[in-house]
Protein backbone atom coordinates (compact mmCIF):
# COMPACT_ATOMS: atom_id res chain seq x y z
CA UNK A 1 0.00 0.00 0.00
CA UNK A 2 1.32 3.52 -0.99
CA UNK A 3 2.22 5.42 2.39
CA UNK A 4 -0.32 8.13 2.66
CA UNK A 5 1.22 11.94 1.91
CA UNK A 6 -1.95 13.92 2.18
CA UNK A 7 -4.70 14.26 4.55
CA UNK A 8 -8.32 12.49 3.98
CA UNK A 9 -11.47 14.53 3.50
CA UNK A 10 -12.68 13.27 6.50
CA UNK A 11 -9.64 14.38 8.90
CA UNK A 12 -10.76 17.76 7.64
CA UNK A 13 -14.26 17.70 7.40
CA UNK A 14 -14.93 15.08 10.09
CA UNK A 15 -13.33 13.74 12.86
CA UNK A 16 -11.13 10.92 11.73
CA UNK A 17 -7.82 11.60 13.08
CA UNK A 18 -4.65 13.55 10.66
CA UNK A 19 -1.90 10.69 10.40
CA UNK A 20 -0.35 12.94 8.08
CA UNK A 21 3.62 13.65 9.47
CA UNK A 22 5.91 16.83 8.84
CA UNK A 23 7.97 16.66 5.85
CA UNK A 24 11.51 17.97 6.56
CA UNK A 25 11.01 21.28 5.65
CA UNK A 26 7.61 21.61 7.71
CA UNK A 27 9.83 20.62 10.32
CA UNK A 28 12.57 23.18 9.92
CA UNK A 29 9.95 25.97 9.27
CA UNK A 30 8.29 25.40 12.73
CA UNK A 31 11.45 26.01 14.39
CA UNK A 32 11.16 29.90 12.92
CA UNK A 33 9.33 32.09 14.35
CA UNK A 34 9.43 35.21 11.77
CA UNK A 35 6.33 36.07 9.04
CA UNK A 36 7.85 34.66 5.96
CA UNK A 37 8.79 31.31 8.25
CA UNK A 38 5.05 31.19 9.83
CA UNK A 39 3.49 32.06 6.42
CA UNK A 40 5.06 29.39 4.65
CA UNK A 41 4.42 26.80 7.02
CA UNK A 42 1.06 27.30 6.52
CA UNK A 43 1.39 26.76 2.95
CA UNK A 44 3.14 23.64 3.33
CA UNK A 45 0.94 22.24 5.70
CA UNK A 46 -1.74 23.25 3.05
CA UNK A 47 0.09 21.47 0.40
CA UNK A 48 -0.66 18.36 2.73
CA UNK A 49 -4.32 19.04 2.73
CA UNK A 50 -3.84 19.80 6.36
CA UNK A 51 -6.21 22.57 6.21
CA UNK A 52 -6.81 22.77 10.05
CA UNK A 53 -3.13 22.87 11.12
CA UNK A 54 -2.33 25.34 7.85
CA UNK A 55 -5.04 28.13 9.69
CA UNK A 56 -3.20 27.55 12.99
CA UNK A 57 0.04 28.80 11.53
CA UNK A 58 -1.46 31.63 9.47
CA UNK A 59 -2.55 32.90 12.39
CA UNK A 60 0.41 32.36 14.18
CA UNK A 61 1.68 34.55 11.13
CA UNK A 62 -0.97 37.34 11.89
CA UNK A 63 0.46 37.48 15.37
CA UNK A 64 3.42 39.20 13.50
CA UNK A 65 1.45 41.14 10.64
CA UNK A 66 -1.68 41.51 9.89
CA UNK A 67 -1.38 44.13 6.66
CA UNK A 68 -0.50 41.48 3.94
CA UNK A 69 -3.64 41.05 2.11
CA UNK A 70 -1.77 37.64 0.77
CA UNK A 71 -1.77 35.82 3.85
CA UNK A 72 -5.37 36.87 4.25
CA UNK A 73 -6.29 35.53 1.38
CA UNK A 74 -4.48 32.25 2.01
CA UNK A 75 -5.86 32.11 5.56
CA UNK A 76 -9.02 32.56 4.03
CA UNK A 77 -8.80 29.64 1.09
CA UNK A 78 -8.06 27.31 4.26
CA UNK A 79 -11.30 28.49 5.84
CA UNK A 80 -13.41 28.03 3.05
CA UNK A 81 -11.79 24.72 2.50
CA UNK A 82 -13.17 23.90 5.89
CA UNK A 83 -16.57 25.16 5.24
CA UNK A 84 -15.77 27.80 7.94
CA UNK A 85 -17.33 30.80 5.94
CA UNK A 86 -18.05 33.68 8.35
CA UNK A 87 -14.20 33.84 8.63
CA UNK A 88 -13.43 33.15 5.55
CA UNK A 89 -15.72 35.82 4.24
CA UNK A 90 -14.52 38.01 6.73
CA UNK A 91 -10.00 37.33 5.81
CA UNK A 92 -11.67 38.10 1.87
CA UNK A 93 -13.16 41.41 3.13
CA UNK A 94 -9.41 42.56 4.48
CA UNK A 95 -7.81 41.07 1.89
CA UNK A 96 -9.91 44.18 -0.24
CA UNK A 97 -9.68 46.66 2.81
CA UNK A 98 -5.79 46.07 2.42
CA UNK A 99 -5.95 46.85 -1.67
CA UNK A 100 -6.28 43.28 -3.26
CA UNK A 101 -8.01 43.97 -6.47
CA UNK A 102 -11.54 43.20 -6.84
CA UNK A 103 -10.99 40.70 -9.08
CA UNK A 104 -9.04 38.68 -7.57
CA UNK A 105 -11.20 38.60 -4.52
CA UNK A 106 -14.14 37.94 -6.51
CA UNK A 107 -13.72 34.18 -7.54
CA UNK A 108 -12.70 33.09 -4.07
CA UNK A 109 -16.12 34.92 -3.31
CA UNK A 110 -17.77 33.55 -5.87
CA UNK A 111 -17.14 30.28 -4.96
CA UNK A 112 -18.01 30.86 -1.41
CA UNK A 113 -21.54 32.16 -1.92
CA UNK A 114 -22.44 28.81 -4.28
CA UNK A 115 -21.21 26.05 -1.70
CA UNK A 116 -23.46 28.15 0.93
CA UNK A 117 -26.12 27.88 -2.05
CA UNK A 118 -26.85 31.39 -2.76
CA UNK A 119 -26.37 30.76 -6.29
CA UNK A 120 -27.60 34.49 -7.21
CA UNK A 121 -24.98 36.39 -5.05
CA UNK A 122 -22.34 33.42 -6.86
CA UNK A 123 -23.44 33.95 -10.00
CA UNK A 124 -22.89 38.06 -9.59
CA UNK A 125 -19.56 37.56 -7.87
CA UNK A 126 -18.39 35.93 -11.47
CA UNK A 127 -19.63 38.22 -13.44
CA UNK A 128 -16.90 40.68 -11.25
CA UNK A 129 -14.18 38.61 -12.98
CA UNK A 130 -14.72 39.93 -16.16
CA UNK A 131 -12.23 40.81 -18.40
CA UNK A 132 -9.76 38.78 -17.94
CA UNK A 133 -7.81 36.24 -20.17
CA UNK A 134 -9.17 33.13 -21.72
CA UNK A 135 -7.54 30.46 -18.81
CA UNK A 136 -9.33 32.40 -16.06
CA UNK A 137 -12.63 33.15 -18.10
CA UNK A 138 -13.15 29.18 -19.20
CA UNK A 139 -13.25 28.21 -15.15
CA UNK A 140 -15.60 31.68 -14.55
CA UNK A 141 -18.42 30.55 -17.66
CA UNK A 142 -18.34 27.03 -15.51
CA UNK A 143 -18.88 28.27 -12.13
CA UNK A 144 -20.91 31.15 -13.56
CA UNK A 145 -23.13 28.75 -15.69
CA UNK A 146 -23.28 26.44 -12.67
CA UNK A 147 -24.53 28.61 -10.38
CA UNK A 148 -27.53 30.04 -12.87
CA UNK A 149 -28.61 26.48 -13.30
CA UNK A 150 -28.89 26.09 -9.83
CA UNK A 151 -30.69 29.62 -9.52
CA UNK A 152 -33.10 29.02 -12.70
CA UNK A 153 -31.91 32.12 -14.44
CA UNK A 154 -30.32 32.20 -17.97
CA UNK A 155 -26.19 31.55 -18.16
CA UNK A 156 -26.03 34.74 -19.93
CA UNK A 157 -22.33 34.51 -19.60
CA UNK A 158 -22.18 31.54 -22.04
CA UNK A 159 -21.79 33.63 -25.15
CA UNK A 160 -18.44 34.04 -24.30
CA UNK A 161 -17.37 30.77 -25.22
CA UNK A 162 -15.89 29.99 -28.39
CA UNK A 163 -13.83 26.63 -29.63
CA UNK A 164 -10.23 28.51 -30.19
CA UNK A 165 -10.14 30.03 -26.64
CA UNK A 166 -6.43 29.52 -25.17
CA UNK A 167 -7.38 27.99 -21.64
CA UNK A 168 -3.74 26.53 -21.73
CA UNK A 169 -4.20 23.72 -18.66
CA UNK A 170 -7.95 24.03 -18.06
CA UNK A 171 -9.20 21.54 -20.51
CA UNK A 172 -11.58 19.75 -18.10
CA UNK A 173 -13.27 23.14 -17.29
CA UNK A 174 -13.40 23.60 -21.14
CA UNK A 175 -14.81 20.17 -22.22
CA UNK A 176 -17.81 20.80 -19.28
CA UNK A 177 -18.37 24.32 -21.06
CA UNK A 178 -18.70 23.13 -24.27
CA UNK A 179 -21.20 20.42 -22.90
CA UNK A 180 -23.43 23.78 -21.50
CA UNK A 181 -22.99 25.36 -24.93
CA UNK A 182 -24.03 22.46 -26.50
CA UNK A 183 -20.72 22.32 -28.90
CA UNK A 184 -20.41 18.63 -27.37
CA UNK A 185 -22.93 16.28 -26.10
CA UNK A 186 -22.98 15.18 -22.20
CA UNK A 187 -22.40 11.64 -23.78
CA UNK A 188 -19.52 12.58 -25.83
CA UNK A 189 -18.25 14.02 -22.70
CA UNK A 190 -19.00 11.21 -20.55
CA UNK A 191 -16.89 8.83 -22.82
CA UNK A 192 -13.74 10.86 -22.97
CA UNK A 193 -13.44 11.13 -19.55
CA UNK A 194 -13.03 6.94 -19.41
CA UNK A 195 -9.80 7.16 -20.72
CA UNK A 196 -8.89 10.72 -18.46
CA UNK A 197 -5.80 9.81 -16.66
CA UNK A 198 -6.22 12.90 -14.13
CA UNK A 199 -8.34 12.60 -11.46
CA UNK A 200 -8.43 16.51 -10.79
CA UNK A 201 -9.58 16.94 -14.67
CA UNK A 202 -11.88 14.29 -14.39
CA UNK A 203 -14.11 15.55 -11.41
CA UNK A 204 -13.83 19.12 -12.84
CA UNK A 205 -15.80 17.92 -15.86
CA UNK A 206 -17.98 15.20 -14.43
CA UNK A 207 -19.07 17.58 -12.05
CA UNK A 208 -20.37 20.15 -14.30
CA UNK A 209 -22.01 17.28 -16.46
CA UNK A 210 -23.93 16.11 -13.25
CA UNK A 211 -24.90 19.58 -12.60
CA UNK A 212 -26.12 19.88 -16.10
CA UNK A 213 -27.60 16.74 -16.29
CA UNK A 214 -29.31 17.57 -12.98
CA UNK A 215 -30.77 20.58 -15.07
CA UNK A 216 -32.11 18.86 -17.95
CA UNK A 217 -34.43 16.60 -15.66
CA UNK A 218 -31.53 13.28 -15.75
CA UNK A 219 -31.30 13.44 -12.11
CA UNK A 220 -30.72 9.24 -12.14
CA UNK A 221 -28.06 9.73 -14.69
CA UNK A 222 -26.67 12.45 -12.58
CA UNK A 223 -26.79 10.47 -9.24
CA UNK A 224 -24.97 7.88 -11.41
CA UNK A 225 -21.99 9.83 -12.04
CA UNK A 226 -21.91 11.45 -8.76
CA UNK A 227 -21.30 8.41 -6.94
CA UNK A 228 -18.36 7.81 -9.73
CA UNK A 229 -16.97 11.08 -8.90
CA UNK A 230 -16.80 10.41 -5.16
CA UNK A 231 -14.26 7.52 -5.91
CA UNK A 232 -11.67 10.32 -7.04
CA UNK A 233 -11.04 11.06 -2.98
CA UNK A 234 -7.67 11.92 -3.65
CA UNK A 235 -8.21 15.41 -5.38
CA UNK A 236 -11.13 16.02 -2.42
CA UNK A 237 -9.81 19.67 -1.92
CA UNK A 238 -10.29 20.82 -5.35
CA UNK A 239 -13.94 23.11 -5.86
CA UNK A 240 -15.70 20.75 -7.77
CA UNK A 241 -15.47 17.89 -5.48
CA UNK A 242 -16.01 20.07 -2.28
CA UNK A 243 -19.22 21.65 -4.28
CA UNK A 244 -20.55 17.88 -4.88
CA UNK A 245 -19.92 17.04 -1.20
CA UNK A 246 -21.07 20.49 -0.64
CA UNK A 247 -24.76 19.29 -2.74
CA UNK A 248 -24.98 15.76 -0.75
CA UNK A 249 -24.15 16.54 2.83
CA UNK A 250 -24.39 20.11 3.79
CA UNK A 251 -27.71 21.68 5.44
CA UNK A 252 -26.86 25.00 3.69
Amino acid sequence: MAEQIRASLNSQLGNEPCTIEDTEDIFWLRESDDYQSRFQLGRALSAQYRFKDAVTAFESALRIKRDDWKLWYSLSGANLTLRRFPEALDGYKRCLSLGADEKTVAFPLGIAAYLRKDYTAAAEWFEKCIPCGDEMLISVLYWHTLACYRAETEPTLLGAYHTDMKVGHHMAYRLAVSVFKGETTWEQAVSQLESEKSELDYVITLYGICVYLETIGKKDESRRYISLLFKKESVWPCISYLAAWNDRNAAI
